[in-house]
């Protein structure tokens, strides 16, 4: 599947979308005409820096930015063929948590601090029963223990104060399960804990796309990429320059804002440069022209350049001049190998994917109440 056409087989599908935010000091194209799809079961993965639009983008599908001061101005998003964008609220929470559930970066965004987290849990359960005849309470449970959660009958009748920051990530996880959604959308969902939990988590993960959940996940993280993307979209200054299958992308990164990303990653393969994504991004042309080392006249101006094969391989394009059929990508692909993060080796083969045997007890942030 190709993120740039239509496909009848798409559950999402995304199409130019754009989200301008209305600051003090003018309007940021903060989503400038994305465009992707997901199928059922297929995992694909959002990754570029800090204020590259990933979140924005993923909360625009579903009409979850705040508007004003942000507005969705253009594009489409479609899910199972039902338009997403410009329905009502009451339309849009028949089938937010439901058939897509949004797992947030920052768990207080989705936890209330007067209910426990099993009364949280059990309550789309609740509302949308359950396939196999478990009670409320008892789906609860389970999900709370899948999701890592120690003594979860136990801990069901805690209420989120009562959790460190990487278990409330877990339980707003568990919450985003519980009504068995057709698509996950997961903003960070692995951050803040352990690379134990995180290796139970993308186990998790695992199965829920095996089952024909999608996931649409976004990720600083190299090895949760890795060990779940199918497909990867890099995203800088509000748009997508280079998408592929992950294996693809890992070993061959084309776009030189992508050898740049992942050239920022170090030995643990987290990354090790904290700066977002700049606000003088142009908007016009290659919104990374004035970083790259490769820029020329012709990434001025105009919209960004068309995406062009790499390798002759349609699924894996990058939005760039030099691949065009008279560029000149050498230069380019030269710099590939030494900046991929697994060589000529796959992602599921290279160092990347979490070593439960590990602790990273000393990383600052990191979950470790168990």
């Amino acid at each position: 599947m190709t993120a740039g056409n239509a496909h009848d087989d798409a559950l999402l599908s995304v199409r130019d979308l754009r989200t301008h935010i209305d600051t003090g000091d003018g309007r940021l194209h903060a989503v400038d005409g994305v465009s992707f799809d997901v199928a059922a079961g297929e995992t694909v993965c959002l990754v570029g820096e800090s204020g590259s639009g990933k979140s924005v983008t993923c909360e625009s599908i579903t009409g979850l930015v705040p508007s004003p001061p942000v507005n969705v101005v253009g594009g489409s998003a479609t899910f199972d063929g039902e338009s997403l964008l410009g329905r009502s609220d009451r339309e849009l929470r028949a089938v937010r948590g439901t058939r897509i559930a949004h797992v947030f970066q920052n768990p207080q965004r989705a936890l209330d601090p007067v209910y426990t987290v099993g009364e949280q849990v059990a309550e789309p359960v609740a509302i949308h029963g359950t396939q196999n005849g478990e009670t409320p309470r008892d789906r609860a449970v389970d999900l709370l223990r899948r999701v890592g959660i120690p003594r979860a009958s136990e801990r069901a009748d805690d209420y989120p104060h009562e959790f460190s920051g990487g278990m409330q990530q877990r339980v707003a996880i568990a919450i985003a399960l519980a009504a068995d959604p057709d698509l996950v959308i997961a903003d960070e969902p692995t951050t803040a804990v352990d690379v134990t939990v995180q290796a139970r988590l993308i186990d998790l993960f695992r199965e829920l796309t095996d089952d024909e959940t999608a996931l649409l996940l976004v990720t600083h993280d190299l090895r949760v990429t890795a060990s779940l993307a199918d497909r990867v979209l890099v995203m800088y200054g509000g748009t997508i320059l280079e998408r592929g299958p992950v294996g693809d992308v890992f070993s061959m990164p084309a776009h030189p804002y992508t050898q740049a990303l992942f050239g920022s990653y170090g030995e643990r393969q987290e990354s090790t440069d904290p700066r977002p994504a700049r606000g003088d991004v142009p908007t016009d042309g290659c919104r990374f022209r004035g970083e790259c080392p490769h820029a020329v006249d012709a990434c001025t101006g105009g919209d960004q350049p068309a995406f062009h094969p790499v390798e002759d391989d349609p699924a894996h394009a990058a939005s760039c001049v030099h691949y065009a059929p008279d560029g000149d990508s050498s230069s380019i692909r030269a710099a590939a190998a030494a900046s991929s993060p697994t060589g000529s080796e796959s992602p599921s083969d290279a160092s990347l994917s979490p070593d439960p045997t590990r602790s990273d007890d000393s990383r600052p942030g990191v979950d470790t109440d168990e």
